[in-house]
């Protein structure tokens, strides 16, 4: 077997935390400057996938590469903590992992992400777990701490559904808040005009929407984006006034 080393174990090691990056995500969770030029990063990446340690999905949506792990890397990584990548979910993990990165770098106000597979098989899951959202995150604002649930929906689901999950977060004690992020205005749309009529407006008020269609395409960022937050139009960024 081939063994890997210490120094390509530091590359890979986010992805038993994301799950699923991209190069540009790998590259941002570095803290070694030379895993932050992208030609070496990639032809890291090319040689780890040929030893076994990476795979790589290729989005047939937005035509980026995005990595995780193999058995074998989670071997010498971290035995405990499995990624559990699924070929049915992969491009929706894909997606969730993005999205991740890109609220992490909204800081100071947003200060810890815990995605669904942390969740599950860490020490951090609780009563209130019994629907696991995508990922969740803990925040403080303006001098209140916060935590927040994080769904990220590619396609409008089933009614029952949708009604379901809001309530359960709407009852919450443990999430302050819901985000919800879909791939364009129109879905967010029809969750608002769902809850709204099963609902009432009240449940803007815990519940917020955002579109964030970049971040589908690839793109990875939170710009030109649209949202509905306690009844007014805001995307996430504004909600922290975080300024362009």
């Amino acid at each position: 077997m081939e063994m890997m080393r210490t120094d390509h174990k530091f590359f890979i090691y986010p992805l038993t935390d994301w799950r699923i990056l991209d190069i540009k995500g790998l590259m941002e969770c570095s803290n070694f400057e030379k895993f932050k030029k992208y030609d070496y990063a990639k032809k890291l990446l090319q040689k780890m996938k040929s030893q076994k340690f990476v795979n790589v999905y290729r989005c047939v949506l937005n035509g980026k590469n995005y990595y995780y792990l193999t058995p074998l890397a989670e071997k010498f990584i971290n035995q405990d903590q499995k990624s559990s990548i699924s070929e049915e979910t992969i491009f929706h993990d894909a997606m969730v992992s993005s999205l991740g990165i890109e609220l992490s770098k909204i800081k100071p106000f947003i200060t810890e992400i815990e995605l669904e597979h942390k969740i599950k098989n860490g020490k951090s899951r609780t009563s209130f777990d019994d629907i696991i959202p995508d990922a969740r995150l803990k925040g403080n604002f303006k001098g209140a701490s916060f935590s927040s649930a994080i769904e990220v929906e590619l396609h409008q689901k089933e009614k029952s559904r949708i009604i379901s999950k809001a309530k359960h977060y709407l009852k919450s004690s443990f999430y302050d808040y819901a985000f919800y992020f879909f791939p364009d205005e129109k879905i967010l749309k029809n969750y608002s005009n769902i809850l709204r009529k099963e609902l009432d407006n009240d449940f803007n008020q815990k519940i917020f929407l955002f579109s964030t269609p970049k971040i589908f395409e690839g793109k990875n960022t939170l710009y030109e984006s649209t949202g509905l937050v306690k009844g007014q139009p805001k995307t996430i960024l504004q909600l922290f006034e975080v300024v362009p």
